[in-house]
């Protein structure tokens, strides 16, 4: 097996790899492995170095290596791991590779943890940039009454209801929908037939410009005394946040912050 080890991590721009010929990247120990069928010209500057490995049953490794991820009082594991789910833990069941987050980066635990120090029992939560749809779900296993994803990419939203029917999580509780909020928010984002005032819990796990972007609708979606929750955010692109969430009628909110490692994330109630 032929692989091209290079520092750095799969949240960097590695479409050379793909460029190249790579069959396939992985992120170990500091460095993304790139798996090659031969060897391929790449630049000199990406400080690399070319392996030979014995072949290996990578699939077999990959359920090996994989662990159940606790966030809270959610549990997200593979299906394989559904029997270690902890007594009094809510499980969150998402199969690996069917894209879009399986809840185990960071920045995906730590909006579900901050979701699980809320009481959502009867609460309305809008997810922007749902994805797998993992934070709404965590939302509607906590007893929201509503739990409403977003995505921009209309490719997301089929995977999110099928992890969610797969959880035994249907409308009208759970709900999916292609779209996104404006910039001013100035039209309230919700479901058909949902006749809504705002939410009480707003969550996206985005990136730190669409962040400062969207807080003042992030804050016209939110119901007075309702929660803020924001992630994705790399640490030092957190004054962009913060900045932000100081401007206008988004500066009633009480922001907290917390990191993990190089992640940020962004937590803040309407006054």
């Amino acid at each position: 097996m032929l692989i091209y080890r290079v520092p750095g991590s799969l949240d960097d721009s590695l479409d050379l790899l793909w460029e190249a010929g790579a069959t396939g990247l992985e992120e170990r120990g500091g460095f993304v492995r790139a798996y090659f069928e031969k060897r391929a010209e790449l630049p000199a500057d990406l400080g690399g170095e070319w392996l030979e490995e014995e072949d290996q049953d990578w699939q077999a490794a990959f359920k090996r290596d994989l662990k159940a991820v606790v966030a809270g009082r959610i549990t997200i594991a593979p299906p394989w791991l559904a029997h270690e789910v902890a007594d009094g833990q809510l499980p969150l069941i998402i199969e690996p590779g069917m894209a879009f987050g399986t809840g185990h980066h960071a920045t995906t635990r730590m909006a579900t943890e901050a979701l699980s120090d809320l009481d959502l029992r009867g609460q309305t939560v809008l997810d922007v940039g749902t994805g797998s749809g993992v934070l709404a779900m965590a939302a509607a296993r906590l007893g929201a009454r509503l739990a409403y994803g977003i995505d921009l990419d209309p490719l997301t939203i089929p995977v999110a209801r099928e992890n969610a029917e797969q959880n035994g999580l249907y409308p009208p509780q759970l709900r999916f929908s292609e779209g996104t909020l404006s910039l001013s928010g100035a039209e309230l984002c919700r479901p058909e037939g949902e006749d809504l005032a705002g939410y009480g819990v707003v969550v996206a796990n985005l990136y730190a410009e669409l962040h400062a972007l969207l807080a003042p609708s992030y804050r016209a979606h939110l119901l007075p005394g309702g929660h803020l929750i924001l992630t994705g955010i790399l640490a030092g692109r957190l004054d962009l946040v913060t900045e932000a969430l100081k401007v206008g009628q988004v500066s009633d909110l009480q922001v907290r912050l917390s990191e993990d490692g190089e992640w940020a994330l962004v937590t803040g109630r309407a006054l």
